[in-house]
């Protein structure tokens, strides 16, 4: 380098030719400057990296290869660096090509203390490095470094998702253990209350496939017959425990069915064998989104209860029946006592007190048999339902002034009904004696009779002590009585309403009641018309008058 500030300041010396030939095939550029940056001298290579000509670069400027930018930093950085230190180094710039292009380029300079043979100034001696490469290479591994720290910021933020997740995992395996505990306690309680309880209990699909049993109906299946199971062949049998029930009869097929019953009566087991079992079904069906989706069916032993009952009636109809062959002697005997002549009033008295109890007791006892039998014989025929009514009012009428009740009738002149004419007056008198006599206090008894489209209908309705709730869905049990109905020591054995309803039911019709406590009750009794009289009144003919 020496050499060629010689020669660019001094002129040609000895050697310039090796001089040149290296200076010109350097693999970096060079530029041989004065202290103001004006070009005394640059090398080929400089030249064709920037497409100007040799010639055409000295006695330019340097700034003038440099865009704006970079001729700042060369006066601000090179240029002071060169006057103070004597030298830079690797300063990055880019020198503007003859097309216009931006060559990135390091530059290197030091400051020589050779004079410039014109003005007697110092050289600056700058070499110039392609950075195109390295440029590239920079933007690659800055790119590269980016996309490092991109890919290091999103493996982060993947283990911070994945941490999350687990974490969320975490809660939700523990929700699930402490569900599934609660589930299993759950289940361990629902199996100790199912095999606790005392009735069997049977759960079945839409197809009547086995899902649920508990201990207790296993337990009854064995004690009628090991080969009885839930949801296959059996014998059951009806009520009477003798007439075998058809298949879309069984309990389980009408619960598949979607039936929902109560209280149905069969029979499990053979009566040959002796070890048949009177069981109380009940069922609900399962509905899932107003579809079936199965049956829970409840099977209730009522062996001892329907053993205790059929032993209670046999009883009570072996003694009404021991009963009743003495009572009809004694009657008789007091109704030829009556026809004595000469008899004091005294004795007359006491004979009639003994008839009337001894008719009151034969009553009863004929109560007890009509109930023990279950069945009542009908004389039916076409009757003036108005006079039977009537008579019924007039029966009651002593009883009604005595307890200070009034009596209130919508009766028409008559009424023609197909009944047994004893049997009706016997119902007649059980509900008026019962409206009388419920009503301790006084009161108003009202009687309707009368007939629409379908039926002839008898209504007695009572301003007495009524019933709540409870009583009425006990009304037509056998020998109940309500509780105010003790308390006011109203007599009575709790049998009327049974006859009655026995009675009516036996007629083809019903008995039916709206009671509250306080206020009264009110029994209507509905017979079904006989086809004449049913075609009769559709014609527009009614009977009644």
């Amino acid at each position: 380098m020496t050499g060629a500030t010689s020669a660019a300041a001094d002129g040609p010396q000895a050697g310039d030719g090796v001089y040149e030939e290296h200076f010109h095939a350097a693999a970096s550029g060079y530029l041989v400057l004065t202290t103001d940056g004006t070009i005394l001298d640059a090398n080929r290579t400089l030249a064709s990296w920037t497409g100007h000509s040799r010639e055409g670069l000295l006695g330019g400027n340097i700034i003038d290869l440099m865009p704006l930018a970079d001729q700042v930093v060369f006066t601000s950085y090179a240029v002071p660096q060169l006057a103070v230190a004597g030298c830079f180094n690797e300063m990055a710039a880019e020198l503007v090509s003859a097309d216009g292009d931006l060559i990135p380029v390091l530059l290197s300079g030091v400051r020589s203390e050779e004079k410039d043979a014109r003005d007697g100034a110092g050289v600056d001696r700058i070499a110039v490095f392609n950075a195109s490469e390295r440029r590239l290479y920079e933007r690659e591994l800055v790119a590269a470094l980016r996309k490092a720290e991109a890919a290091e910021a999103a493996r982060a933020a993947a283990e911070e998702e994945t941490r999350e997740k687990q974490k969320a995992l975490e809660e939700k395996d523990r929700v699930l253990q402490a569900n599934l505990a609660k589930s299993r306690e759950r289940e361990a309680l629902l199996e100790t209350v199912l095999n606790t309880i005392d009735v069997g209990l049977l759960v079945v699909d839409a197809q009547g496939r086995t899902m649920l049993t508990n201990a207790h109906l296993q337990s009854a299946w064995n004690r009628v017959q090991t080969d009885v199971t839930p949801g296959g062949d059996r014998p059951i049998f009806g009520p009477d425990r003798v007439t075998p029930l058809s298949d879309v009869e069984s309990p389980v097929r009408r619960a598949v069915a979607g039936e929902s019953f109560s209280n149905r009566l069969v029979w499990f087991g053979s009566l040959d064998r002796g070890n048949q079992m009177a069981l109380n079904v009940s069922a609900r069906p399962i509905r899932a989104e107003g579809v079936v989706s199965g049956s829970v069916i409840v099977y209730s032993d009522v062996s001892r209860l329907v053993h205790a009952v059929a032993a209670q009636e046999e009883f009570v109809a072996s003694v009404s029946h021991e009963l009743r062959t003495p009572l009809t002697s004694i009657m008789g005997y007091l109704d030829l006592a009556l026809d004595e002549e000469g008899l004091s009033p005294v004795v007359t008295s006491a004979l009639n007190v003994a008839l009337r109890n001894s008719e009151r007791l034969l009553a009863l006892v004929s109560d007890l048999l009509s109930v023990a039998s279950g069945a009542t014989k009908m004389d039916r025929r076409p009757v003036d339902l108005a006079e039977i009514v009537r008579a019924g009012v007039v029966s009651v009428s002593p009883k009604a002034t005595a307890g200070r009740v009034d009596l209130v009738s919508e009766i028409p002149a008559s009424l023609t009904a197909d009944a047994d004419p004893q049997r009706l007056a016997q119902v007649v008198d059980n509900l008026l004696s019962n409206a009388v006599k419920y009503s301790p206090d006084g009161g108003t008894v009202t009687i309707r009779l009368g007939q629409d489209d379908h039926a002839v209908r008898l209504s007695v309705a009572d301003t007495g002590i009524g019933m709540s709730e409870a009583e009425q869905e006990k009304v037509f049990t056998k020998f109940f009585r309500s509780r105010r109905a003790v308390a006011s020591a109203v007599p009575g054995v709790g049998l009327g309403l049974v006859i009655t309803k026995n009675i009516v039911e036996s007629h083809g019709g019903k008995l039916s009641f709206v009671s509250s406590p306080g206020q009264g009750s009110e029994f209507t009794v509905s017979l079904p018309l006989p086809l004449p009289l049913a075609a009769e009144t559709a014609a527009g003919i009614s009977p009644a008058r």
